[in-house]
């Protein structure tokens, strides 16, 4: 029996421990309470953090503060609980630790133990035992004793007791051998279902690849459906319109050819001096400069490079359809005059200065200067060893056909023929007029690689003249070839350039890509990856048109 508490309380490195033994004991921060805390551990309140009741000899666990989220030996507090000797109570939101040790008395009588009652057939049964020399042999008193028991146990009474042991004993039998039954049933039920569960496993194994192929099949139609989207948000402000002009130099004197001079009659018309074809250039006279301008595409892949075609930036005249019109009347030099490029949103055009060209492939590299690009301009990644250059790959081609034609095309009618009324007699002031309203957008097409051949990726995605040089990206969303040249009669088979005879070019022309996880695993297998296909590619019928 408890006659008092100890009650150790512990906050920090404060201890302090009162010896209590009241039946009730109050614990709290009121003025009421037996224990008073200081208010600073506990809300002040009427009702006591906990209280402690005396009942049956043992302190017990009464009412308590709930919100506190008091434990009793770590677990939740329960009301009624009994408080055992080093029992802990504490409050984790303060640090408050209370501990309990019951103090019990001892009693002031010791109770005598009552004299036992001997039967008679067992007292003279040690009697005789007593008496017989053989009175330290146990066998003999235990004979005797169980002798007189039978002795004096009536006829009805064994048979009670025989029945009742054999009921105990068939009873017991019984429910060994039912229990065993059960174990033996619930063992082959439990077979039974591991074996169905094995069976579930391996179907909704089967399920979830099915569902993960179906998945894989819906992401990757997803993806074709919206690759071309992606790559233009992320990349269309890389993609630049190239308008380059050229013009025919006398060999030797280097003197640019003219247009022969225009005969004005005396009401200040000019005289036509025949078939418009049949012009011949020449470095005399004052007619104006031969110079043709054409239009191409080129994309920036970082540190003031860009990649287009060889014919745009080196030797456009080759496949110029009027020069190879006028290729009978004129005899000089061609050499360039200027290579602009137009990227999306810049108001200025800048300079492009050749840097490498391929020998065997319609590629070259040219730099910029990296301090007139437009901010936030992306440079493309390049994809060289993904597997998004197979047969039946999603491919997006993003360039500039026909040049401004195409841009006009997309602004109302009205518009575009002031546009062209305006400013039509000069293709630069055309083109820095479109440049300064930002009107300078390229144009994708979505399409499949529909065969590989030697060095040329075949795709089906639409294209024009001036959609040269422009980038070709794969379902990887990025860039895996460069468009160089379509077949007039098959307006659906155009190819392209695999990038990996791209990026072995720039690496040439001393191009260091970024160090991104995506692009330098790529850049460094350019090498060995270009290498691989040293085949020559035959130069284009002619039936094919170089744009």
């Amino acid at each position: 029996m408890a006659s008092g508490l100890v009650v150790h309380i512990e906050v920090g490195n404060d201890r302090h421990t009162e010896v209590l033994s009241l039946d009730r004991i109050r614990i709290g921060s009121s003025e009421d309470s037996d224990l008073r805390l200081h208010q600073s551990l506990l809300p002040v309140s009427d009702a006591p953090v906990i209280e402690l009741t005396r009942a049956n000899g043992s302190y017990r666990i009464g009412d308590f503060n709930r919100s506190l989220g008091m434990t009793h030996n770590g677990a939740p507090l329960v009301y009624g609980t009994v408080i055992n000797d080093g029992d802990e109570l504490r409050v984790e939101q303060t640090g408050l630790a209370i501990q309990f040790f019951p103090v019990h008395e001892l009693p002031a009588v010791i109770a005598t133990r009552p004299s036992s009652k001997v039967a008679p057939f067992i007292e003279s049964a040690a009697i005789e035992a007593a008496a017989t020399a053989r009175r330290d042999d146990a066998k003999v008193f235990l004979r005797e004793f169980t002798r007189e028991l039978v002795r004096e146990i009536n006829t009805s009474t064994k048979i009670i007791a025989f029945l009742i042991a054999t009921s105990l004993v068939g009873g017991t039998l019984y429910l060994g051998f039912a229990a065993y039954r059960e174990f033996k049933r619930i063992r082959y039920l439990n077979a039974e279902q591991k074996a169905q569960l094995s069976d579930y496993q391996i179907q909704l194994k089967e399920l979830i690849e099915r569902l993960t192929s179906i998945s894989k099949t819906n992401e990757n139609i997803r993806d074709s459906l919206s690759i071309a989207p992606k790559v233009y948000g992320s990349y269309s402000g890389g993609v630049f319109l190239i308008f380059g002009k050229y013009q025919f130099v006398e060999a030797g004197t280097n003197r640019p050819l003219r247009y022969p001079e225009l005969q004005v009659t005396e009401e200040g018309g000019t005289l036509q001096n025949g078939d418009e074809q049949q012009l011949t250039l020449t470095p005399d006279g004052r007619g104006p400069v031969a110079e043709f301008p054409y239009f191409g595409t080129g994309f920036y892949v970082g540190n003031g490079f860009v990649i287009t075609n060889r014919h745009i930036a080196f030797e456009p005249w080759v496949a110029d359809q009027t020069m190879q019109t006028l290729s009978s009347t004129v005899a000089g030099q061609p050499r360039i005059v200027s290579l602009m490029a137009y990227f999306p949103g810049s108001r200025q055009p800048i300079a492009l200065r050749l840097k490498q060209t391929s020998k065997v492939d319609d590629l070259a590299v040219c730099i910029l200067d990296v301090n007139e690009l437009p901010a936030n301009t992306p440079a493309l990644p390049l994809d060289v060893d993904s597997d998004a250059s197979g047969v039946g790959k999603t491919v997006v081609l993003m360039g500039y056909p026909t040049g401004y034609d195409r841009i006009l095309a997309n602004l109302p009618e009205a518009e575009a023929q002031a546009i062209r009324n305006r400013y039509g007699a000069s293709f630069d002031v055309l083109i820095r007029h479109l440049a300064e309203r930002s009107l300078i957008k390229p144009l994708t097409t979505q399409g499949h690689i529909t065969e590989l051949t030697g060095r040329r990726i075949v795709y089906d995605a639409r294209t024009a003249e001036g959609g040269s040089g422009a980038p070709l990206f794969g379902s990887s969303g990025r860039v895996i070839g460069v468009n160089f040249q379509l077949f007039a009669l098959i307006p659906d088979a155009n190819h392209a350039v695999p990038i990996r005879y791209a990026v072995a070019l720039l690496q040439r022309a001393g191009w260091k890509p970024a160090e991104t996880p995506d692009d330098t695993a790529n850049t460094n297998n350019s090498n060995a990856s270009a290498s691989k296909d040293t085949r020559n590619v035959s130069p284009p019928s002619a039936t094919n048109q170089a744009r």
